[in-house]
Parts: structure tokens; sequence; C-alpha cells
């Protein structure tokens, strides 16, 4: 097996930052916000809750003078008008139109819903559910994707001849074993490393001590958890499943945070 130079370790590094500022950087939030529909300030408060019942809206922008000066929220609407229910932007709930998509997910943990400044006036808004829409999938997948590559090469390097085989059993080398004779019948051009799967991947660095430390994972136990969450969220963005699994979002963006976090360190072995 050829030996890769540092150089070649730092180029893979850099391209591999590059892919994930494509992610980070160029998918935005308006490529999942909606349109907010408008009522008055004067409107009559329960034919308001109507037509969002109907329009399925969980909020409607409300305006003054042709200026959305706020929000409705339709759960709150009851007899009156919708001045009475109105609620003021809050800085926090507003962003701009570039803001990265990336970035969007981290202010949604806090907070139920967005909306998106247009310049100087208040267009789009952008709520939990809009998370299960394809650009958010892509966004995820990408990142995951983008893991594996880091732990691919860090195994490479890591174990020279294949001598990650120590971490794993024999079941597991001879699916990798015949992955990867089929796909040398088919004159691919690839190495056995190129045939583990992600469990096989998480085996090696878990079972590595000194690797694993390096990579800031505290324990066998919570690395396994991580890794056990993180394959699930991959095979639901797969199958087109839903990617809020039991229900739980707060679940979803601890995960995230912790895919970003073993990103970061797997940037610095280089």
């Amino acid at each position: 097996m050829a030996v890769i130079s540092t150089t070649q370790q730092r180029d893979k590094v850099s391209s591999y930052q590059s892919l994930r500022s494509l992610y980070e950087r160029n998918i935005t939030v308006n490529s999942i916000a909606e349109h907010l529909a408008t009522c008055h300030l004067h409107d009559d408060a329960n034919q308001i809750k109507q037509l969002m019942i109907t329009k399925d809206y969980d909020v409607l922008g409300v305006e003054d003078n042709g200026i959305v000066i706020g929000y409705v929220v339709r759960e709150n609407l009851m007899e009156g008008i919708c001045q009475e229910y109105y609620r003021s932007f809050s800085p926090t709930e507003l962003v701009s139109e570039s803001t990265p998509l990336l970035q969007t997910l981290f202010i949604l943990k806090e907070i139920d819903r967005i909306f998106i400044l247009e310049g100087n006036r208040i267009t789009k808004v952008v709520t939990l559910a809009d998370l299960q829409k394809p650009p958010i999938r892509m966004l995820l997948f990408g990142l995951i994707s983008l893991l594996e590559m880091h732990l691919y090469r860090i195994i490479n390097d890591y174990f020279p001849n294949d001598t990650w085989k120590q971490h794993l059993n024999p079941k597991r080398i001879q699916f990798a074993e015949d992955l990867f004779s089929l796909r040398k019948s088919k004159n691919e051009a690839i190495q056995l490393s190129d045939c583990l799967q992600i469990c096989d991947k998480r085996d090696i660095v878990l079972n590595e001590e000194a690797l694993r430390e390096r990579l800031g994972i505290d324990t066998k136990t919570k690395g396994k958890q991580f890794f056990k969450k993180l394959e699930e969220l991959r095979n639901n963005l797969a199958h087109s499943q839903n990617i809020n699994t039991e229900d739980s979002w707060n679940e979803m963006f601890s995960l995230i945070e912790q895919t970003e976090k073993l990103l970061e360190e797997c940037e610095k072995i280089n």
C-alpha cells in the first residue's frame, strides 16, 4: 500500500474543508423558508383563525399600513380583533435571508420559528416542520458523508497495511473482503479499507483508545450511542423517512452538534 505523504494528507483535509464550506455557507435559510401570508391588524380574530385552519398555517404575519409589524399564532386567537393577539417580532426571531442553513438549525434549537428579512422587509417564515425539507436532508447527509470520509482518511493513516483488522470481528472482515473482491472484479481501483461500513469505522475508532481520546470521545459507551443515532439518522435520510425520530428535535439538534464537534476534531488530525 502506498504511503500517503504529509502534504497529501494536508491537501485532503483542505479539500474536505472546502466541501464542508459548501454545506455551511452556500446553502441558506431561504432554501427552506415559506412565504409569510398576512392579515391586517383590525381583522376579526376568529375569522382569521378559521382561515389559518383551512390553510394549515400555524402563524400569520400582521400588517399595518402595508408593513408587517408582527404575527399571530393560530392557537392563541379567540374573540376580538387580531390587534389584541399579535406579537411584535423579537430580535432573536429575525434572520437575514443569507443566513447559512446549518446556523439556522442551531437557532431553531432555542425557538419554534424564525422570520426572514429581505432587505428591510419581513417576507418569509421557517418553522420546525420545514426541517423535513430536501435541503436540510442534503445538508445532514452531506455532513455525515464528510465525517465518514475523514474517518476513512484517519484509519488509513493510523493503520497501515490493514492493521485495523485487529479491531473487527471475523464476520465484519469477511464482509469487507467479499465486497472488495466484488468491486475489484468490476475493475474498480480501490483498497480493502474502501469497503468498510460506518459501523466498522466506528468500531475501529472506538477500540483504539489513543485515537478515541484524540477525537474527543470520552468513552466507548458514549461513542457507541452517538454512532448508533448517527447511523439511524443516515438510514432515515437515505430512505426518505421522518428525520425527527421519536418526536424529539432536541435530540436531533444535540446529534448535529456532536457531529460538528467530531468533524472539527477530525480536521485537526492531518
